[in-house]
């Protein structure tokens, strides 16, 4: 009894000693980074430029694996059954944390993941051909009044959540155009097939061409690109709508090595040739949080995604 008893608290010395060596030594081997989008996106983009960097800080390769699907819902479900060793972190935008669990059935919700860092802020704003006689968001709901059933290309639901619960409050018709992602967006407006549309940030080269105009911003601060224009709250309404690029691991990482992780995507997001590739070539700030901040801005996107999907029924 008492050979057993020794046996059984050597081997909690024993575990209890090697935690704090494995996540000293952290990492031994590659990381691999699951981006939950096709290779060539913004989301993509950022997540291979930020792994790039983070090997020069692990000492170890960081390999990107695209696992897109149900708009970034499959991903998210993948990473959530993987080890919790931090050999296996995720890319997602926020918008697939804060809104999609809301309005879908998805085996997964906002608590279920340790947030690492943010990466960079999707320029989402409502977009139009320039030679609409409206000019501003402003001016849109005007004419709109006047000339029910306009129509706007949508890449997602959540476009149509805002733009609904904004047509109930101002008392107008307008008709979704449902597209399969952003380009075919960009498409819809530079050709004159819709009236306007929501664009999840890749419009600033059409409006630097002069092929489109933007209405409004659609988060809390102006779009880095058109500080000009006003945000929705400017305007008026109670919406906003932020989308990050967020890192994260499966729940249960060890503290250590979830720091460990985190200081190298801050060190590789505050880089400068990465703060200019955000700002100079994709016009996307390149903000970086992480810790209760990071959690705390997630959490405010639920509640304010839950409040237009309110809104809007």
């Amino acid at each position: 009894m008492r050979k057993t008893s020794f046996i059984l608290m050597l081997l909690v010395f024993v575990i209890a000693g090697a935690a704090p060596a494995f996540a000293a030594d952290f990492p031994t081997k590659p990381v691999e980074m699951q981006v939950a989008y096709a290779a060539g996106g913004l989301a993509d983009s950022m997540a291979r430029a930020i792994a790039k960097n983070m090997e020069e800080t692990l000492g170890q390769p960081v390999v990107v694996v695209n696992k897109p699907g149900a708009g970034g819902a499959l991903g998210v479900t993948a990473l959530k059954s993987a080890k919790p060793d931090g050999y296996t972190i995720g890319v997602v935008t926020g918008i697939t944390m804060t809104y999609t669990p809301l309005v879908e059935k998805v085996s997964y919700s906002l608590e279920d993941f340790k947030y690492l860092a943010s990466v960079g802020r999707f320029q989402e704003a409502f977009v139009a051909p320039p030679d609409k006689p409206y000019k501003n968001f402003k001016e849109l709901v005007a004419y709109a009044k006047k000339n029910p059933g306009l129509t706007y290309a949508s890449m997602h639901p959540i476009a149509e959540n805002m733009l609904t619960a904004i047509a109930k409050k101002e008392g107008i018709e307008w008709r979704a155009i449902p597209t399969k992602g952003g380009s075919e967006v960009m498409t819809a407006v530079v050709g004159k097939h819709v009236d306007f549309g929501f664009s999840g940030g890749i419009h600033p080269p059409f409006v630097k061409a002069g092929d489109m105009i933007v209405l409004a911003g659609l988060g809390k601060k102006r779009l880095l690109a058109s500080p000009e224009v006003p945000t929705l709250i400017e305007y008026g309404y109670d919406l906003f709508f932020d989308n990050d690029n967020i890192i994260f691991a499966p729940k249960g990482i060890p503290d250590d090595v979830a720091k460990k992780l985190t200081a190298a995507i801050e060190k590789a997001a505050k880089d400068p040739k990465y703060v200019d590739l955000l700002q100079n070539k994709f016009l996307i700030p390149a903000l970086c949080l992480t810790g209760d901040e990071l959690t705390k801005s997630l959490q405010e996107g639920v509640k304010a995604n839950q409040k237009f999907i309110d809104a809007s029924k």
